[in-house]
């Protein structure tokens, strides 16, 4: 990997000393890579012959692909991005484990992505999602129960997906924000349908007031994360805790209604889920720096929704039909 404009050796007594004050602020994050003298090195060498005056920066836009451009790759990432690879060669020629960088593995970018699989993966489950919701609309009348609700989870779901993908992409402070804003909203709209379902209140009133708890707290969290201050503690203890209870309340639900032939779909779709998400668990470097176990679990997620909206076909369609017979 070379780097943009290693010939124009410029140096300025300030961008080295704001490039200095740049690694002090993240050192307390840092992982093993980036915290290596061999990176921290390499950066200041790069940065202050390639990114530290007008000439070397036209230098460096000119010389930059289209699709780099694109994503509005900057010179201060394109020395990240080659001084992590001349530190993983290093590291790869004495024998040492693959190290992290800025707390993820080191990815061939593929056209300027930076994770290609998590992204390929991501656009997979936003088609699976977006496929079965039509064939929901196709099958179940929009006058059905729960109708409503279960069109507003499948919208959130292609959203959190493509938001996925757009993350995987560039990872950015945004776009990293609108990763997680989407995937809680997708995790809480999960929990909220389950009680709307188990309360069986399918009527747009009794899901307004259930509504209102569900909202006041996202809204509560978006703002924490966006104001207050942005823990990434925090944001995994309230995914998981609710999705603990929203995987609990399923299952339970499902056996108390297993009289139902088709629950098992919906049992099925949890537990297959939960066991999936062990991969996020079990990290290792990326197989040829591509694939890793995050993007393994974006894969592994793929096929659920046929599954899942299989269930919600079956479950809305039973609704109606005791509707029809009560009225």
């Amino acid at each position: 990997m070379q780097l943009y404009n290693m010939k124009y050796p410029h140096t300025c007594c300030f961008y080295k000393i704001a490039f200095i004050l740049c690694l002090l602020a993240y050192s307390t994050v840092a992982s093993v890579g980036d915290r290596s003298k061999t990176y921290q090195l390499c950066q200041q060498h790069c940065y202050t012959s390639n990114c530290s005056d007008s000439k070397s920066l036209a230098q460096f836009k000119a010389s930059q692909p289209w699709y780099m451009s694109i994503l509005y790759w900057q010179c201060w990432e394109e020395c990240q991005y080659n001084c992590m690879w001349q530190t993983v060669h290093l590291y790869r020629k004495y024998g040492h484990p693959i190290p992290q960088f800025h707390g993820k593995w080191p990815f061939i970018r593929l056209w300027g992505i930076q994770e290609p699989a998590s992204v390929f993966f991501s656009v997979l489950n936003g088609l699976s999602h977006l496929i079965m919701w039509k064939k929901f609309k196709l099958k179940v009348p929009k006058d059905a129960p729960y109708y409503r609700i279960w069109s507003v989870q499948a919208l959130l779901s292609i959203n959190a997906w493509l938001w996925s993908a757009v993350f995987h992409s560039r990872d950015t402070p945004f776009t990293e924000k609108m990763d997680y804003y989407c995937a809680f909203s997708l995790i809480l709209y999960a929990f909220y349908c389950l009680c709307t379902r188990v309360i069986q209140t399918p009527s747009k009133m009794g899901s307004s007031v259930i509504a209102v708890p569900f909202l006041s707290y996202f809204f509560y969290h978006i703002y924490h994360l966006s104001f207050v201050h942005f823990d990434y503690g925090y944001n995994m203890k309230a995914n998981i805790i609710v999705g603990v209870l929203n995987s609990c309340g399923w299952l339970i639900w499902c056996y108390k209604n297993r009289h139902r032939t088709y629950m098992w779909k919906c049992a099925l779709s949890v537990i297959v889920l939960n066991g999936l998400l062990l991969l996020e668990v079990a990290d290792f470097p990326p197989w040829h720096f591509v694939l890793d176990a995050h993007a393994l679990w974006h894969f592994g997620t793929v096929p659920l929704p046929f599954l899942w909206y299989s269930f919600l076909i079956d479950d809305t369609l039973s609704a109606l039909e005791e509707r029809r017979k009560n009225d």
